[in-house]
């Protein structure tokens, strides 16, 4: 998948709005440091880190990631970077990767309109000619972020994008976009948090994710929490 060697000019994408009504559930994995509802405001290097289509001093907003479907949300925030390695028929999860994560069942408290990014044609609609957009690699995200600053100017009226995630694929994810972390876009739910560190939540984990072929890893020893 190749990335294109420059933004398109202004005005020349046609956006495929979707629209999400309040009351649809959602789920997301955060750090317990977070509210279920509160957004990320924090701008990501221009280069290094971050994520698909966080913000950079170059547009400031604050985001949220989170998807329809729970497993999608694990998916998406624990196993990024995980990978088999060609002798396993399973790959590991290290124990650490959960620490100070929670899991969250959040709702939208008002409907929001979402630029599509679900089909080819939603993305042909914005100047993508294959899928690399919410497909490539997390060593990419220094460019689908600035694309992500380009799509916004060029859909001022959209919330956030609703996308395919890399990970969990045909499932969806999606990111929303306001000004300040606390915002009146999502309220939370009577269901409660799972902190994934958290023994009983450990196995559930390893539950969840065996269709992915995944299997959490055993205490580090190092830590204090070995046998």
């Amino acid at each position: 998948m190749a990335r294109g060697a420059r933004l398109p000019d202004r005005g020349t994408a046609e956006p495929k709005r979707v629209d999400w009504e309040a009351g649809r559930v959602l789920y997301r994995v955060h750090s317990r440091k977070r509210e279920a509802v509160e957004f990320n405001p924090t701008p990501q290097d221009h280069h290094f880190g971050g994520g698909r289509f966080d913000s950079t001093p170059n547009d400031r907003y604050s985001y949220l990631y989170a998807a329809p479907e729970l497993t999608t949300a694990l998916a998406e925030r624990l196993l990024r970077d995980i990978s088999f390695d060609g002798t396993n028929p399973t790959r590991v999860l290290p124990r650490k990767e959960l620490e100070g994560k929670r899991l969250s069942q959040v709702r939208l408290a008002r409907d929001v309109a979402l630029l599509s990014l679900r089909s080819m044609f939603d993305l042909n609609a914005v100047q993508q000619n294959n899928d690399w957009l919410v497909r490539s690699e997390p060593t990419e995200y220094a460019f689908t972020r600035r694309w992500a600053h380009w799509l916004r100017a060029e859909a001022p009226w959209a919330q956030g994008f609703l996308y395919q995630s890399r990970l969990a694929f045909p499932k969806v994810s999606v990111v929303l976009f306001d000004r300040d972390a606390h915002n009146d876009l999502l309220e939370a739910t009577d269901e409660p948090a799972r902190d994934l560190d958290e023994p009983d939540n450990v196995r559930w984990i390893g539950r969840r994710l065996k269709p992915f072929r995944v299997e959490v890893g055993p205490p580090d020893a190092s830590d204090g929490t070995g046998a």
